[in-house]
C-alpha cells in the first residue's frame, strides 16, 4: 500500500483512494462520499419540492433499476451457489458502501415472492429529521430490478417503512405483478397532465371573466366620460341643450351624435340647442360631424340651433364647403333658450278658430 494509493478490502469489496487525483474507487468504480444529511438531503429535497413526492419516487426508482441486470449477473448470480446466498453476498458488499444492512427473511422461487428487509437504510437516515419524507425509492428500484432478473418475470416491491425504536428500517415485499415503473410513470404523467389542463382551463375561464368585468368597467367609464364631456340636458319640455367644451375630435363627436339622436327620439324633442361656446379646438373631421348632427336632427323633425359659433370655426366651415343654411345661430345660450321656449309655447298653445 502506497501513501498516494491507500487500499483496503471491506466485505470482499476493494476500496482504493487515489489521493493525487482526488478520487475514491469502490469495487473498481469511481465513487464519492457525501454526508447523508445535510449534503444529500439538501441536494435532493429541492427536487422533491419541485416535482412532488410521487413523481420524484418513480423517477428515482426507474433510474436505480436500470443497472440491476449487471448487479444481478456480476454479484448475485456469481457470489453464491443459491440465489439466497448470492443476494446475501451482494447485500454485504453494498452495506460496506453505507446503503444499510440487508436481510432476506422470506424467499419462494416457485411463487416468485420474497421479503427484503433493510435496517438503517441510507435514504431513511438522510430524511431522519422528518422535515420532508419520501421513503426509499432508490432501494425500491434496486429490489424490483434484481428480482425481475431473479424470477425472470415482472415483479413489484411494496414498500413498508418501519420507524420503530430499534432504528429505521424498510421492508420490501416482492410479488408477481404486471406493473412496471415505466407504466406507473406514464400513468402519473397522464394524471398530472390532465390536472394541469383542468387548471389551465380554470385559469382561462377566470381570466376571461375578469376580462369581461374590466371591459364592462371600461365601457361604463367611457359612457360616463361621454356623458360628462357632452351632457344632454332637458331645459324645457321638448327642448334639449348640448354644451360642448374642450377639444372636439371625430372620435368624440360620433358618440355624441349617436346619443343625441337617441335622446331626441326617446324624448320626442322638437328643439336642440348645440352650444359650442366652450370648444377650444375642433378638428376637420369633427367640423363635418357638426353639420351631420344638424342634418340628422332635421330628418328626425327636430330644429337645431347653434350657439357660440366662433369666427375660426365659421371660417373653417366655409373653407370646407359646409353650409349651415337655415340653421338659427345665437351668441348666447340664454338667447337661444328664450327663442326655443317661445316657439315651443306657441306650438303648444291652442289655435283660435
Amino acid at each position: 500500500m502506497s501513501d498516494s494509493h491507500p487500499r483496503l478490502t471491506v466485505q470482499d469489496v476493494p476500496v482504493e483512494w487515489r489521493l493525487e487525483d482526488g478520487d475514491l474507487r469502490f469495487g473498481g468504480l469511481s465513487s464519492a462520499l457525501f454526508w447523508t444529511n445535510p449534503s444529500l438531503f439538501h441536494m435532493l429535497s429541492p427536487l422533491v419540492d419541485e416535482v412532488g413526492v410521487d413523481l420524484f419516487r418513480l423517477l428515482v426508482a426507474r433510474s436505480s433499476s436500470l443497472g440491476t441486470d449487471e448487479d444481478y449477473q456480476g454479484l448475485v448470480a456469481r457470489s453464491g451457489a443459491t440465489l439466497e446466498q448470492g443476494f446475501h453476498a451482494w447485500g454485504r458488499a453494498i452495506s460496506a458502501a453505507g446503503w444499510g444492512a440487508f436481510e432476506l427473511p422470506a424467499f419462494d422461487r416457485a411463487a416468485c415472492t420474497a421479503t427484503v428487509r433493510i435496517r438503517n437504510p441510507w435514504e431513511l437516515r438522510m430524511q431522519g429529521d422528518g422535515r420532508l419524507s419520501w421513503g426509499c425509492p432508490f432501494l425500491q428500484g434496486k429490489v424490483i430490478g434484481l428480482f425481475n432478473q431473479a424470477f425472470a418475470r415482472r415483479c413489484w416491491a411494496d414498500e413498508i417503512i418501519d420507524a420503530g425504536s430499534a432504528g429505521p428500517a424498510v421492508e420490501f415485499r416482492v410479488h408477481p405483478s404486471d406493473r412496471t415503473i415505466d407504466d406507473e410513470l406514464d400513468r402519473l404523467r397522464l394524471v398530472r397532465l390532465r390536472a394541469r389542463q383542468q387548471e389551465l382551463k380554470q385559469h382561462m375561464a377566470e381570466a376571461a371573466q375578469e376580462l369581461r368585468r374590466k371591459d364592462e368597467e371600461v365601457e361604463q367609464k367611457e359612457r360616463l366620460i361621454r356623458a360628462l364631456s357632452a351632457p344632454i340636458i332637458q331645459v324645457w319640455n321638448g327642448v334639449l341643450a348640448v354644451p360642448l367644451a374642450g377639444v372636439l375630435s371625430r372620435e368624440r363627436a360620433e358618440p355624441i351624435c349617436e346619443e343625441l339622436l337617441h335622446r331626441v327620439t326617446s324624448m320626442a324633442a322638437t328643439h336642440v340647442l348645440l352650444d359650442l361656446t366652450g370648444l377650444s379646438e375642433v378638428d376637420e373631421a369633427a367640423t363635418g360631424q357638426i353639420a351631420t348632427i344638424v342634418t340628422s336632427l332635421r330628418l328626425l323633425g327636430a330644429e337645431c340651433a347653434v350657439v357660440g359659433l366662433s369666427p375660426e370655426l365659421a371660417q373653417a366651415m366655409v373653407e370646407l364647403g359646409i353650409s349651415l343654411r337655415g340653421v338659427r345661430t345665437y351668441q348666447t345660450l340664454a338667447a337661444a333658450l328664450r327663442q326655443a321656449v317661445g316657439l315651443t309655447k306657441r306650438a303648444a298653445a291652442p289655435r283660435r278658430r
